[in-house]
């Protein structure tokens, strides 16, 4: 099941998971390791609650990002991103952050989905780069 919502929206689903994006930002990353690339990026950051009776484990999350004309963001390690992770208790919520190389990032529509556990639904949000 996928659900849709603008960027500045939750989306709740049966399960009593809520999947948010707190923030879609352009930002610069800066090359640090081999590999990475330094130029414009979009940085995502992403919140589930667990609405439910049940820990929910997100270690399994995936979150990706496409441009409007189908440009995929490319996950990158610059920037600092810290993925979700671990169980969420009941009534508590963590936070995760990702990176995607994106050129040019700034003001770009994007398309950000989010599948918070595996086998489990996907949000997909719509927004621009701030």
């Amino acid at each position: 099941m996928t659900r849709s919502a603008d960027a500045d929206q939750p989306v709740t689903f049966d399960s009593a998971a809520t999947v948010t994006l707190d923030s879609v930002s352009a930002i610069t990353v800066g090359a640090t390791t081999p590999g990475e690339v330094t130029g414009p990026a979009v940085k995502v950051v992403v919140t589930v609650a667990n609405g439910s009776q049940q820990a929910v484990d997100v270690s399994s999350a995936v979150v990706s990002l496409t441009a409007a004309d189908g440009t995929l963001g490319i996950p990158t390690t610059a920037g600092d991103p810290v993925p979700l992770a671990g169980a969420i208790a009941p009534g508590a919520s963590t936070t995760g952050s990702y990176v995607f190389m994106l050129d040019p990032a700034a003001g770009r529509t994007v398309s950000v989905t989010v599948n918070y556990a595996a086998a489990e639904p996907v949000a997909v949000f719509t927004g621009k780069a701030t």
